[in-house]
């Protein structure tokens, strides 16, 4: 009989143990380009952002989820990559952008700049440096989001999101000459 309550509470601990806690994340859209999103929406996520990070892929991103408007400056504290970045209003229309925002060194302690927040938005979003040329994001933009946290919230934004993916340039328009 102990024996098989032992077996029977080893099995239920390594259940529990090997049963992952999915992470905070979902889909960001920007100008017809899909970016895998990590989320930032406690304080402490906020805090680390993306420190100590060698690189960001380019179709990465980190959304920053707030509750509410305020002039969200970012600083790069503890970064180690250049980053590009997008703050939007709680309807997804890009506000402000900032582009190649440098690292800051370990080695400057507190003591480094902040960037943005010259314009009160809802979340803000950072891509590898890069993409908002690379893809001609501007202030006036629409980004879209759906990002589902680990706790069974979800956030939704932005034009909706679809599922097919947009037809090269040269294709719609004949399509459209056609019609």
């Amino acid at each position: 009989m102990r024996i098989a309550f032992a077996c029977m509470a080893f099995a239920i601990s390594t259940n529990v143990a090997s049963t992952s806690v999915e992470a905070d994340g979902g889909v960001v859209v920007a100008k017809g380009t899909r970016f895998l999103a990590e989320v930032a929406r406690t304080p402490a996520e906020r805090a680390k952002g993306l420190m100590y990070r060698q690189s960001l892929k380019q179709d990465r991103c980190m959304f920053f989820v707030y509750d509410y408007d305020d002039n969200h400056s970012i600083w790069m504290k503890n970064c180690l990559i250049s980053l590009d970045v997008a703050w939007i209003d709680e309807d997804g229309t890009v506000v402000e952008v900032a582009e190649r925002v440098p690292p800051c060194s370990p080695m400057r302690g507190d003591d480094c700049p902040t960037y943005g927040g010259n314009v009160e938005s809802r979340h803000f979003i950072e891509f590898a440096a890069g993409t908002v040329k690379r893809i001609g994001l501007k202030v006036g933009d629409k980004i879209s989001w759906d990002l589902k946290f680990s706790n069974g919230g979800s956030s939704k934004g932005g034009p909706p999101i679809s599922d097919k993916p947009k037809p090269p340039a040269a294709k719609a328009s004949k399509a459209a000459k056609e019609s």
